[in-house]
């Protein structure tokens, strides 16, 4: 910490105008999250699922052989398929024969085939002194033993009251859908965060007088996003600075 104390130092410093009047370490409170969340595939569908879905729109269809039967493909193929659109209800055996349910019908119009729903998820740091998610869990985070940030009984709030517009752009800014030729993964349905732990994040703070502008300021070094962070340099001027007012 120490370390890192001083490379921050010389780093203010090299501004000729800034003058270090006091500095501090603190740890600020943080929640490991987890955000389960479901996915679904789409693709392009191709031409022997169309057949099997018309097919099955335009004649009695009471097993798989049948259609293999009369497509001339080989029935193993023809299950495998059959099974795949069982299981993402675009079919279903309606009086002793198959017949396309409105997934199937509303897939065969658009020709895009959703595959199943899938299940994933991922874990986040929450801090309630910026009421938001901070960033993705690190490989490594930064540890060192430090005292509660002096704020942090003023801010309570739980990562369950996020609601699902942050949660979603949480989840797109780190990958979780994607397009890729004629694949595209979206996002389908979020799940309410879970607690997974709670963390105390090393911060440096600085308290700084420019002198050609008469004017006093904070700055403070989140080390979990390695970078300066405005919202709790806000805060602290608004609230706590280390300097006296």
């Amino acid at each position: 910490m120490d370390s890192l104390q001083k490379k921050l130092q010389q780093e203010l410093l090299r501004q000729p105008d800034i003058q270090i009047q006091q500095s501090d370490s603190w740890g600020l409170p943080v929640v490991l999250i987890t955000i389960p969340y479901t996915t679904i595939k789409r693709t392009t569908m191709d031409i022997l699922m169309k057949m099997i879905l018309l097919t099955v729109q335009k004649l009695d269809v009471t097993e798989s052989k049948k259609i293999a039967d009369f497509l001339a493909v080989e029935p193993l193929f023809i299950e495998n398929l059959f099974n795949k659109m069982e299981s993402a209800q675009m079919i279903e055996l309606r009086k002793d024969r198959f017949q396309l349910t409105s997934v199937g019908v509303s897939q065969l119009q658009s020709g895009i085939y959703e595959h199943p729903p899938e299940k994933a998820e991922k874990t986040f740091y929450y801090s309630p002194c910026h009421d938001s998610i901070l960033c993705e869990q690190p490989e490594k985070v930064f540890t060192a033993k430090v005292k509660e940030f002096r704020l942090a009984k003023k801010f309570t709030r739980s990562p369950q009251r996020l609601d699902d517009e942050q949660l979603r752009a949480t989840l797109l800014a780190t990958g979780a859908e994607a397009a890729e030729g004629p694949l595209q993964k979206i996002v389908d349905k979020i799940e309410i965060p879970q607690s997974l732990a709670n963390q105390f994040i090393p911060c440096v703070e600085f308290s700084l007088y420019n002198r050609t502008e008469n004017s006093y300021f904070t700055r403070v070094w989140n080390t979990l996003t390695e970078e300066w962070d405005e919202r709790l340099e806000k805060l602290i001027d608004e609230q706590a600075p280390l300097r006296k007012k």
